[in-house]
């Protein structure tokens, strides 16, 4: 089993899941709700969804099929400090994790 793809965003894991299965790959979610039940937490990056080819043989054609998916993702962008609570957020969010503020857009 290969680890295929990670992301604190469960909906885009579970939709690259959905894609990969589609194809006929078989896969497994790993720590599908622990984004939710440690959100905010200092260790959540450890704990992101994760998204495994269940066989390995499987793996490199499903990296094939969401290489071209991940060139669209946006990189990360700087950390920010919510205006509505002052709550220091990472720079990979759009919106504060405490309050649920959206980012400020950068002028």
């Amino acid at each position: 089993m290969k680890k295929v793809y990670d992301n604190i965003e469960f909906a885009r894991v579970g939709h690259f899941q959905s894609i990969l299965e589609s194809e006929g790959i078989a896969t497994l979610l790993k720590n599908e709700a622990m984004s939710s039940v440690f959100r905010g937490s200092a260790g959540l990056y450890d704990l992101a969804p994760e998204l495994w080819a269940v066989n390995d043989d499987d793996y490199e054609r499903a990296a094939a099929l969401l290489e071209p998916l991940l060139e669209d993702e946006p990189p990360a962008g700087s950390p920010w400090i919510c205006p509505t609570c002052g709550e220091d957020v990472s720079g990979n969010f759009d919106e504060c994790w405490n309050c649920q503020t959206r980012r400020p857009e950068m002028g």
